[in-house]
Formats: C-alpha cells, structure tokens, sequence
C-alpha cells in the first residue's frame, strides 16, 4: 500500500495545543479534533446521517455525484475568483518578472487545479511585502545630544 502523505490540516485546537493526527485502519490520514467534531455533528443530526448512509449504501453512484458536486461548486468560486483577480496579478506580474518566476518556482509542486489561486495569493503576498516594506532606517540605535 502507498504511504499516505498527510495534508495540512485547519487547526481546530487553542494555540498551544497539540493537534493528534494519525492514520485510520484504512489508511487515511486524520485529525483527531476534526474527527471528534465530526462525530458530534453526525450524533446530533442523525436524519443526515442516516441519509447519507442509506445513499451511500443503495445508490453508491448517486452519492458519488453528491459529493462531487460540492467539489463542483468549490472549484467553480475558485476559478470565478482567479478570472476576476488574474489581469491585475498578470499585470503586476509582467512589471515583476524576477518575484513571478519565485513564486512559480514555489508552487511548482501544487495541484493543478489550484496552482492559478497559488499563484494569484502568492503574488498578492510578494506584492504586499513590496509595498508595505517598513522603509530602511539608516540611523537605528543613534542618540542625539541634548
């Protein structure tokens, strides 16, 4: 079986608390928190649950359509985001070629199907540290006598 490479998951914990993640009998990689959250949903709305069960058991390739079409949906508003983004990022990143090739280089490895939000935020980040740059103090730590 291949090894399962786990992704980067929202932390749900305070800050300072460690997030337990860990690999399931099946092989998938998990988050204690999220799962533990997860439970408590399905717990607290069983008619949901046991919708979904039942799809999942009687009409598999329904559910499988179900689920993908919230996947749909997502990548939709992402891609519908980068259109309207992407001619000032494209812009800003021909006046900048040298910070576009950095973070093309960056995100080299992500999923195609986001790469153009990589790029886009990466861009927005590399511009915002241009411009938002504290300006270079050249007489930090100099008294001045009175």
């Amino acid at each position: 079986m291949a090894k399962i490479q786990e992704k980067n998951q929202p932390a749900v914990a305070s800050p300072g608390v460690s997030i337990e993640r860990g690999i399931t009998t099946e092989g998938f990689s998990f988050n204690a928190q999220i799962d533990a959250r997860l439970t408590k949903f399905m717990g607290d709305n069983p008619e949901i649950t046991e919708h979904y069960s039942k799809l999942v058991k009687e009409h598999p390739d329904r559910a499988i359509r179900s689920f993908m079409l919230r996947t749909m949906f997502k990548h939709d508003a992402i891609a519908e985001r980068n259109a309207l983004q992407a001619p000032q990022v494209r812009e800003w990143a021909n006046q900048n070629p040298e910070v576009a090739q950095k973070v093309a280089e960056k995100i080299k490895t992500t999923n195609p199907i986001m790469r153009a939000a990589a790029f886009i935020k990466g861009i927005g980040r590399a511009k915002a540290n241009i411009e938002f740059a504290p300006p270079p103090s050249t007489k930090v730590g100099v008294s001045i006598p009175i």
